[in-house]
């Protein structure tokens, strides 16, 4: 049988069991209800009955019994046992003793059973003698005993025909329903079920439901309208499915495509740390099939245990919060134990109805490296790789703080390397370099891993030991004993290229903290014991004393001075002219001087120092740039100055390594109105040369601008002429000392002509400094120099005399 035949059959069955089941207890109760009625009534007539015999009975009993007439007696007896209902009779005189008594033999029907549930066997009626006549109360007695089997056997009879009438009518009733049941409501069902079996929504158009006629009003036409309406409702929803299901595949396969082209690692991780999916990139980086990574836990795969928990960490983070995280740096590990870097954004996902992670890791190895050796470039010298000023001014608060927290006292030793400029000088830098190097290396090897070797640049080293003493003067015997140590080791030879060279170290100790003093001040007088040292006959060491401090509070003073001058304006400028041969001027040299209020006229010797010491040489600096353009200004109104004149302002190596430094020398150029080419700056040969990667770029930016770049001093450094062809410049200006020497046997007449010969080739003009005779000024024109500054020439003086002089 079919599916649909057992539902029919089962809903037919269904609807005459409870049809029959419905039909007998309302028979059984309507039956039941009219035989109890009639069981109480034929009780009542049967006791009539019973009362009417005994009161007919009751003259001849009553005779016999004061007459003793037992013979009349019997025959009353004999008429009661007549009845078939009764079962026995005895009558008594006065005296209790039975007159006449019978007694029918009982015989057990089918229905004594019945008659024990709904009442008992049998039933006695007692009936008194007596009368009036005979002028006593009680003169007998007559006992009927009723046999109940046989009194309702009429009842039985009725009740089993009322039974009997009852259930035909109900099978009759229920052979009705069924099949009303079935001609009005299962059958049309049963066809609507095979209708709706017979469906088929994949395939497009389906054929819709019918139902006869006669049920297009009723329950079953709405039904059936329903159903269509339902059937036409879920093809237009399957149509629409498909086209969804369709356009969900392309854009599934898009994606796919477009997450494995994409260079991030992405991978789905759900709450037990099982790995979802992933693009094509995760499987690379582990060097497995995409099924082989794929619905495993992460930890079968990856070892790591420590980047594991990183990583859940996250995780657990993205659940409970449901918000994205992001690690910008987290290491991942190959399975070859390559440790990658990347960062990571973690947000919460939803895949397949279930809440998971998902996780995009972008490789910043590379990044991490660049940025690994900038962060080192930045705090770490580039010749020797020891700690520079900015990493050692970290660790010297670092100590401060914690000699302060801990009562302890630490030191620092600021190291200057004897004779060390004489064999840069005489062997060149490479060999200097080389010699820098290994010095960096004994220093290293002296001390401590906790303490702190930092070079500050050139020859000069600082150290900063770590103590954990709280008395002075053992801290002292300590630091006394590593000095004399580093001492012995700096005045043994060292090998450098074939070269075994000899050098010192003056040492200048300042043991710490100090109160009120900050680590500038106490690298100021770490500075100021080594000068100290190096004045007591150099390879010594000096610890800082109160003493010390005058020239400290000489500086302090002069740095007070240097304030108030440029809050007052006391800084004055001079303008040297650069003349040809000719005596025509091509430009001047800005010349920066000071009025003091009580000194006068103090030429720049005298605090130049100090201000590069104090850090004021940038704002006066700039400054004095910003004068020398608003002067190029005022005297472009006024006619004096020319076509192809600039002004030369010098440049401090402070000013030059300021990183906005471009910005700001445009910003201060172009706000006072000179243009760009009307600027000349210069630099010192050791600027140029001491990171010569740096000046490049930072001489190209300045050219970019318009604006020219003189080489100032040069020789004065002892740097190779190959620098002239590197640096990006304009001007060579060789050093006042070897021009001096022109006029006095020409002993630098070949270095002149050699630098003079090289700047033609690279197409520099050649300025020579310091022309003080008419011999020098021949000299440096014969060797090839066309322009020329000095006292012979002009004497720097205020722009308003120039103006008066040469307008």
């Amino acid at each position: 049988m079919s599916e649909i035949g057992k539902v029919q059959h089962r809903l037919a069955i269904r609807l005459a069991q409870y049809a029959v089941l419905l039909a007998f207890l309302i028979g059984l109760g309507l039956s039941s209800l009219q035989v109890w009625q009639d069981y109480h009534e034929h009780g009542n007539r049967l006791d009539q009955i019973i009362h009417e015999i005994l009161e007919a009975s009751k003259p001849p009993a009553t005779r016999a019994v004061h007459t003793l007439d037992q013979a009349l007696a019997q025959e009353v007896v004999n008429g009661l046992t007549q009845y078939p209902f009764i079962s026995r009779v005895q009558i008594k005189d006065e005296l209790g003793e039975t007159l006449a008594e019978k007694q029918k033999q009982a015989n057990r029907s089918k229905t004594q059973w019945l008659t024990e549930v709904i009442s008992v066997n049998q039933k006695q009626y007692n009936l008194d003698l007596n009368t009036l006549e005979y002028h006593s109360p009680v003169t007998g007695g007559l006992m009927v005993v009723v046999d109940n089997d046989q009194a309702l056997q009429p009842f039985f009879e009725r009740a089993q025909s009322v039974l009997i009438a009852g259930i035909v009518r109900n099978v009759l009733l229920v052979i009705c329903l069924i099949s009303l049941f079935h001609f009005f409501l299962t059958k049309p069902l049963a066809l609507l079920a095979k209708q709706f079996s017979l469906l088929n929504l994949q395939e497009g158009e389906s054929k819709l439901l019918k139902v006869p006629l006669r049920h297009k009003t009723t329950e079953l036409g709405q039904l059936s309208d329903a159903g269509n309406d339902f059937i036409q409702t879920v093809q237009s929803l399957l149509v629409e499915n498909k086209r969804s299901h369709l356009a969900l595949t392309q854009s599934e396969q898009l994606l796919h495509q477009l997450i494995n082209q994409i260079p991030q690692l992405i991978m789905a991780i759900n709450k037990e740390g099982v790995l979802l999916f992933c693009n094509h990139q995760v499987a690379d980086f582990y060097g497995q099939p995409i099924e082989f990574v794929t619905n495993r836990p992460l930890d079968h795969f990856h070892t790591v245990k420590d980047e594991l928990e990183q990583l859940d960490s996250v995780r657990r983070s993205v659940e409970m919060n449901n918000a994205s995280e992001e690690i910008g740096e987290l290491s991942w590990s190959r399975p070859n134990g390559k440790k990658l870097y990347f960062s990571i954004l973690a947000a919460p996902f939803l895949h397949l109805s279930e809440q998971v992670t998902l996780v995009v890791a972008t490789d910043i190895t590379d990044q991490k490296v660049v940025q690994d050796h900038i962060s080192h470039m930045a705090n770490h010298d580039s010749l020797t790789g020891l700690p520079n000023r900015a990493l050692l001014n970290d660790r010297l608060s670092l100590s401060l703080l914690t000699c302060k927290r801990n009562k302890v006292h630490n030191a620092i030793l600021f190291i200057d390397l004897d004779h060390f400029k004489t064999i840069n000088d005489s062997l060149g830098h490479g060999v200097g370099d080389l010699l820098l190097k290994k010095v960096s290396e004994l220093l290293s090897s002296q001390v401590r891993l906790s303490d702190t070797v930092a070079r500050l640049g050139g020859d000069e080293f600082v150290i900063l030991l770590q103590s954990t003493h709280e008395e002075l003067d053992r801290v002292t015997s300590d630091v006394q004993l590593i000095c004399e140590k580093l001492l012995t080791v700096l005045s043994q030879p060292i090998d450098v290229q074939q070269h075994q060279l000899r050098i010192g170290a003056s040492i200048g100790v300042v043991v710490f903290p100090i109160p009120n003093k900050s680590i500038d001040d106490l690298m100021r007088f770490a500075d100021t014991a080594m000068y100290h040292a190096k004045e007591n006959g150099r390879n010594n060491y000096a610890f800082y004393h109160q003493a010390m401090s005058l020239a400290v509070e000489k500086q302090q003073d002069m740095e007070n001075q240097l304030h108030r001058a440029l809050e007052k304006e006391e800084f004055c400028i001079h303008y040297q002219p650069l003349v040809t041969v000719k005596g025509d001027i091509i430009g001047f040299e800005a010349l920066l001087r000071w009025q003091h209020p009580e000194h006068g006229l103090m030429p720049p010797i005298e605090f130049i120092p100090s201000l590069e010491v104090s850090g004021m040489i940038v704002p006066v600096s700039n400054w004095l740039l910003a004068e020398c353009s608003r002067q190029i200004v005022k005297w472009k109104e006024e006619g004096f100055w020319q076509e192809g004149w600039y002004t030369s302002i010098n440049i401090s190596p402070l000013q030059f390594y300021q990183p906005d430094m471009i910005p700001v020398l445009e910003k201060i150029i172009t706000e006072a109105g000179a243009g760009l080419t009307d600027v000349c700056l210069e630099i010192t040969e050791t600027v140029a040369v001491e990171n010569i990667d740096f000046a490049v770029s930072r001489l190209n930016s300045i050219r970019e601008l318009g604006i020219q770049i003189a080489l100032d001093d040069f020789g004065t450094g002892y740097s190779s002429l190959s620098y002239l062809k590197d640096l990006p410049i304009d001007i060579v200006k060789i050093d006042r000392s070897f021009i001096q020497e022109l006029g006095s046997g020409n002993k630098s007449q070949p270095i002149v002509e050699a630098v003079a010969s090289i700047a033609k080739t690279y197409q520099l003009r050649v300025i020579a400094e310091g022309i003080e005779t008419q011999g020098q000024l021949e000299g440096a024109h014969a060797v090839g120099c066309h322009v020329f500054q000095g006292f012979y020439i002009e004497r720097p003086q205020e722009a308003q005399n120039l103006r008066s002089k040469y307008l």
